[in-house]
This record gives structure tokens, C-alpha cells and sequence, in this order.
């Protein structure tokens, strides 16, 4: 009987230690999953500290903490630099206004004074022009004038010459009855009668 209790106490225990071990687990489960926001929050911490004490701008950032007053300063002088600065940009960006508006205004006046040149050029040639044609219409007049004028006075009377001799000499030879009629003699052979 002794091995009977001895082997049901051995299994209690083995019951009692396996149900030990579960809530174990459990409970270190339950631990586990709350200690990890206190693991992060601690890692944070940590790890400020160590930027805080070991690095130079840690340094810079703790001098300023004990030192409000120097901090204002420089929150000031920061404050003169932007400004200073914001104004020399202003200034440039004005100036480089100022040059592309003057640029623009010239740029216009160029135009407006080429426009003028040009139109004042164009105005010339075709005073120019309009003087040449009419040049040539008085020497196509003038040569007209100059042709009419020497039909009249040469070739005309060099016709009428001609007119007498033909009469002349068709009444000679009718007086003579040698002449044919009709026929013109060579010296008046002219387009003008004869077409």
C-alpha cells in the first residue's frame, strides 16, 4: 500500500506541479505582455540621458538649460540674424526687380524708336519709289512727246515728198501712156499706206 500512496502521492505532486507550472506560465505571460511599455519608456529615458551627458550638443542643450539668460540672447541675436539677413534678401530681390522692370522699359523704348525708324525709312522709300515712277511716266511722256514730235516734223514731210513724187510721176507717165495703174513706185513703199 505503501507503493499505492506513494505512487498517488508522487502523482498529486506530478498533478499539483503540472498545475503549478501552468499558472506559471500564465502568470508570466500576463507579467510579460506588461512590461514592455516600461522596457520602451526606459529605453526612451536611457538613451536621452546618455545624448544629454555625452554628446557635445547635449552639452550646448544642458549649458542652455542652466543658463536661461544666455539663451535669450541668443534667441535674439538669432532673431537680429534672420531679420538682417531677410532684409539683405529683400533688397536683392528688389534690386533684381528694379533691373528687369528697367530692362523691360528700355526693351520698349528700343521697339518703340526701331518702330519709328522703320516707319520713317519706310516713308522714304516710297517718297523715293513714287519719285522714280514718276520720273518714269514723265520720260515715257517725254518720249512720246519727242516721237510725236519727229513724226510730225521728219517723217511727215518726208511722206508728203514722197506723195509728190508718186503724183509726179504717175502724171508723167500718164502723159507719156507708159504707166500701169495701181502700181506704186519702190522709193514711196511705205507701211503707213501700204499697211
Amino acid at each position: 500500500m505503501m507503493v499505492v500512496v506513494l505512487l498517488q502521492a508522487n502523482q498529486t505532486a506530478s498533478l499539483a506541479v503540472n498545475i503549478r507550472e501552468v499558472e506559471g506560465t500564465m502568470d508570466m505571460q500576463r507579467n510579460s505582455s506588461s512590461i514592455w511599455p516600461y522596457v520602451i519608456a526606459g529605453s526612451a529615458i536611457g538613451g536621452a540621458v546618455g545624448y544629454l551627458v555625452m554628446s557635445d550638443s547635449g552639452k550646448k542643450i544642458r549649458h542652455a538649460v542652466t543658463h536661461p539668460d544666455e539663451l535669450a540672447d541668443a534667441i535674439e541675436d538669432a532673431r537680429s540674424f534672420i531679420e538682417s539677413k531677410g532684409k539683405m534678401v529683400t533688397g536683392q530681390v528688389r534690386s533684381l526687380m528694379d533691373k528687369a522692370k528697367l530692362g523691360l522699359e528700355e526693351g520698349q523704348l528700343a521697339y518703340r524708336e526701331a518702330e519709328k525708324s522703320y516707319q520713317s525709312q519706310l516713308r522714304r522709300l516710297e517718297g523715293k519709289n513714287n519719285e522714280i515712277a514718276s520720273n518714269v511716266h514723265k520720260t515715257v511722256d517725254n518720249l512720246n512727246r519727242t516721237a510725236y514730235t519727229l513724226e510730225q516734223s521728219v517723217l511727215d514731210p518726208i511722206f508728203e515728198l514722197g506723195a509728190l513724187y508718186r503724183g509726179i510721176e504717175r502724171g508723167i507717165q500718164v502723159v507719156f501712156g507708159h504707166a500701169p495703174h495701181g502700181q506704186v513706185s519702190r522709193f514711196y513703199k511705205s507701211e503707213r499706206i501700204t499697211g
